[in-house]
C-alpha cells in the first residue's frame, strides 16, 4: 500500500494534465489585449507572498459538462463554451481540491490577469480586516475620516453606505472608451494624472432621486482613500502584511497606480488565477485558511448576507459589502468584473468557480445566458459525488 506522502506526490504531479490551451479562443476576434500582465505597462504597488503557497491538490477532474443556456432550445458544454466567450482561464474546486484548470489565448499559470470590479471585494476584505483592527468602522462617515471632505457630496455617507453602493451622490458609471465618467475619472489606466482626492472632494452633487443601489466604481475609490488614510500605508502594503505576504499565495498581486501613487483599488488589480482561486476558498471557508483565521468569520457572514431591508439593484442578483449574492443566497456569493471576470463561492456545495476573460463587451455578452447556467450544472454534478 502507498503511504500518505506518496499519495500527496503523486495527486500534486496529476495537476499537469488538467492545463490545457485552446486555440479557437484565441482565433475570437471579440476579444481584447491588456487583460494579461497590466504591470507591465502601468505603474504598481506589489505585495509579495512570503509564506509557502497554500497546496491546490488535485481531486477527481470535473469532466466535460451539459448545461441549458438560457432561452435555448438545445443544450451545449463546458468545452463549446469556452471557445466562445473570450476566456482567459477556467478553474473549478470542489471540496478544496482541483478539478478543473484550464487556459486560453496564450495566458500560462503564472500570468497576473486584471481583475476589473472583482478588486472591490478584495478592498472589502481589507476593511473586514480593518474593522477588527480597530482602525474603521461601518457607521464612520466619510467627514470623519477625511475631514477636507466637509463640503463633498459624500459628507455625510457611511464605510457601510459606500460598501453597499447606497452613498446617494450623483454619479456616471460609463465603459464606453473615451467617455466622462466619475469611474473612468478614478481609474488609473484611464485617467493617470487625476487626483482621486480632488475629484472626489469636490463632488458636490446628490442624486435627485435620493440613497439608492448606484454602482460605480469611484466609491470604491473613495474606500480606498478612506481605508489607507486610517491604516496610514498604502492599501497594497496592508494587503502584504495581512493577507498576501503571511496567508501562502502564488505570485504576487499588482495594484495599478496613478502617478499621485493612488491605487486602482475599484479594478485594477491583477493576480495569477490559482491566487483568486486561494483567495476564493478564503471566502468559502468563512475567512479561514491554514488553521489561522485571516479575515473575522463575521465579516465574511455580514459581507454575503442578503439584506432586502438595504437599497438593492433591480436585477436578479443582490449586492452585500461590495460582493455580489446570487438568488440562492444563504452564504453564496460571487465577485464580478467587466469583460466576464467572475469568482462563484458556493460553500453549501463547497464549490468555487474561477473565469476570467477578456471579452470586448464590458458587460460580457453570453455572461447571464451562458456562465449562470453552466455554473449551476457544474455545482449540480459536484453535489453528487
Amino acid at each position: 500500500m502507498l503511504g500518505a506522502a506518496t499519495l500527496k506526490a503523486i495527486r500534486a504531479l496529476a495537476v499537469a494534465p488538467l492545463l490545457a490551451v485552446s486555440a479557437d479562443a484565441g482565433a475570437q476576434p471579440s476579444c481584447l489585449a491588456g487583460f494579461k500582465n497590466p504591470q507591465r505597462s502601468f505603474p504598481y504597488n506589489e505585495a509579495r507572498p512570503v509564506a509557502p503557497p497554500l497546496a491546490l491538490e488535485v481531486g477527481e477532474p470535473l469532466g466535460n459538462v451539459t448545461y441549458r443556456p438560457r432561452g435555448q432550445p438545445a443544450d451545449s458544454t463546458l468545452d463549446s463554451y469556452l471557445g466562445q466567450f473570450c476566456t482567459t482561464s477556467f478553474l473549478v474546486l470542489h471540496k478544496g481540491l482541483l478539478v478543473h484548470e484550464s487556459y486560453f489565448q496564450g495566458v500560462r499559470p503564472d500570468d497576473a490577469l486584471q481583475s476589473a470590479s472583482m478588486s472591490k471585494t478584495v478592498l472589502a476584505l481589507l476593511i473586514g480586516i480593518a474593522i477588527e483592527q480597530g482602525k474603521l468602522s461601518l457607521t464612520e462617515r466619510v467627514r470623519e475620516v477625511l475631514p477636507d471632505f466637509g463640503e463633498s457630496a459624500f459628507a455625510g455617507s457611511t464605510v457601510e453606505d459606500l460598501l453597499r453602493m447606497n452613498s446617494g451622490v450623483a454619479l456616471k458609471n460609463s465603459y464606453l472608451a473615451g467617455e466622462v465618467s466619475d469611474n473612468q475619472a478614478t481609474n488609473p489606466m484611464f485617467s493617470p494624472r487625476e487626483s482621486m482626492h480632488g475629484y472626489l472632494r469636490g463632488k458636490r452633487e446628490r442624486a435627485p432621486e435620493g440613497v439608492r443601489f448606484h454602482y460605480n466604481g469611484a466609491v470604491t475609490a473613495l474606500l480606498g482613500l478612506m481605508l489607507s488614510q486610517r491604516t496610514q500605508m498604502s492599501n497594497t502594503d496592508f494587503l502584504a502584511r495581512t493577507l498576501w505576504g503571511p496567508m501562502g499565495f502564488e505570485g504576487s498581486a499588482y495594484w495599478i497606480k496613478n502617478f499621485r501613487g493612488e491605487e486602482g483599488v475599484q479594478g485594477q488589480m491583477a493576480v495569477r488565477p490559482r491566487d483568486w482561486a486561494r483567495l476564493a476558498r478564503l471566502v468559502q471557508d468563512q475567512g479561514a485558511a491554514g488553521g489561522r483565521q485571516w479575515v473575522p468569520r463575521d465579516w465574511i457572514a455580514q459581507m454575503t448576507a442578503l439584506r432586502m431591508d438595504k437599497p438593492q439593484p433591480s436585477g436578479p442578483a443582490s449586492y452585500g459589502l461590495h460582493i455580489w449574492i446570487p438568488q440562492a443566497a444563504g452564504g453564496r456569493s460571487y465577485f464580478a468584473g467587466a469583460n466576464g471576470q467572475y469568482i462563484f463561492i458556493d460553500p453549501v456545495a463547497q464549490v468555487v468557480i474561477v473565469h476570467t476573460a477578456n471579452h470586448r463587451d464590458a458587460m460580457f455578452a453570453g455572461g447571464d445566458d451562458h456562465l449562470f447556467p453552466l455554473r449551476n450544472a457544474i455545482v449540480a454534478k459536484l453535489s453528487k459525488r
